[in-house]
């Protein structure tokens, strides 16, 4: 059997087992869910275009350069979500090695899934001949575009938040044409349209993949993006959609960059440390701003009896969402279900224990301002996402 059957038949084992380990709520297997199911989808694309290229595109040498590069990459947007913040994380491991070790490969999908995806795309789609561009493209106006919508991102985010997946694309754009990089306006200018609508493809496809499986993760992120607090698919509003298209476009554009790019060329090492050191930086950051939650153990979970506790633990059970609420009293099980609600965490229902709230009906009954008091969170957007969760709870069967 050959090498790209062997890797593409290893990785559909791998991603269905992601979805065992996940329903069979498997510790600690089934907190990686998301991370699972990524690489093993790259997997199967790569070696799905390698069957017929017989090279493999992703999995070869330079994958854990790019790995380090598209983490570093990614942090961008998250430093940007520090001021926009238009999404949060919940139930993120507690134990730093492994919640970092998990950023980094969480992270370092981004630019392996868009640009596999896309080079499928540009298998089934061929060369796509349209007319040619024939005005004059400026670099350095382009340029200042980009850092024009940056800098309206930062001064208006609440009103500009979209930005934050568009300014990249003319900074790159102009960047790469001006310096005889690999550009979307070259190939227009020679009437090639396919890498375009190849991009713009993938990116729908890896978003709809993105928020499918963030969905059903335990570890997880959420959305509070303004205005857009209703109608959503998964967890992103609907026309949030349409942003995975732009984010294509600038992730394709950078990937270019770098493989063009002669400093890069003239040392890989020295890029993927840097990329590296930023990634750690912007990961305390994250810690610190942007996750909400972690995920509870046993021994956190205090309105459990001791004997109940020791009890989960002879078991081998080691964080709450592995727990079967039937081995639990109403009480019990009332708490348990205020601790998950939307990754509401340890410390948000020790906070609320305090204020007497003992369940999600009791919740759903406080004001956004009685929630923030209790909790110490002043992001009303991420208030009202637990006061509706709270609001549109409905028990699951097990309770």
């Amino acid at each position: 059997m050959s090498l790209p059957l062997i890797v593409f038949f290893t990785a559909a084992l791998v991603h269905v087992s992601g979805y065992v380990l996940l329903a069979r709520r498997i510790e600690p297997f089934m907190y990686n869910f998301y991370v699972v199911a990524w690489w093993s989808y790259i997997a199967l694309a790569d070696a799905t275009l390698a069957l017929r290229s017989k090279r493999f595109l992703i999995f070869n040498r330079d994958l854990p350069f790019l790995v380090a590069i598209s983490s570093a990459f990614w942090c961008v947007f998250e430093l940007i979500n520090l001021r926009i913040q238009n999404w949060y994380y919940i139930n993120i491991p507690s134990i730093g090695l492994i919640r970092f070790v998990g950023y980094l490969f969480a992270y370092g999908t981004v630019i392996p899934g868009i640009y596999i995806t896309k080079e499928i795309f540009s298998v089934l789609l061929g060369s796509i001949r349209v007319g040619s561009l024939s005005f004059r493209f400026r670099p350095a106006s382009c340029i200042a575009l980009g850092l024009l919508l940056f800098a309206l991102l930062m001064l208006f985010p609440s009103r500009c938040f979209f930005l934050a997946w568009v300014f990249l694309i003319p900074i790159i754009e102009g960047y790469n044409y001006a310096t005889g990089h690999w550009c979307f306006t070259r190939d227009l200018e020679r009437g090639e349209a396919g890498s375009l609508i190849a991009s713009a493809l993938s990116g729908l496809v890896c978003g709809l993949l993105w928020e499918t499986w963030n969905y059903w993760a335990i570890s997880k992120w959420v959305y509070s993006v303004p205005a857009f607090e209703r109608f959503k698919l998964f967890e992103m509003p609907i026309l949030g959609y349409f942003g995975f298209v732009f984010f294509s476009f600038e992730t394709i554009l950078f990937v270019a960059l770098i493989r063009d790019s002669l400093l890069v060329k003239r040392d890989r090492l020295l890029t993927a440390v840097i990329a590296l050191a930023f990634s750690l930086a912007s990961f305390a950051a994250i810690d610190r701003y942007t996750v909400f939650s972690y995920t509870a153990t046993v021994d956190q979970l205090s309105f459990l009896s001791q004997d109940k506790r020791k009890e989960l633990k002879r078991e081998g059970i080691k964080t709450s969402f592995a727990i079967d609420p039937q081995q639990l009293d109403q009480e019990e099980k009332a708490y348990l279900a205020l601790l998950h609600l939307k990754g509401l965490g340890p410390a948000n229902l020790k906070k609320l224990r305090q204020r007497g709230i003992k369940s999600v009906p009791e919740l759903a009954r406080m004001t956004e301002t009685e929630l923030s008091d209790a909790i110490g969170e002043k992001n009303k957007r991420r208030l009202r996402v637990y006061l509706k969760a709270a609001r549109q709870y409905q028990p699951p069967a097990s309770y």
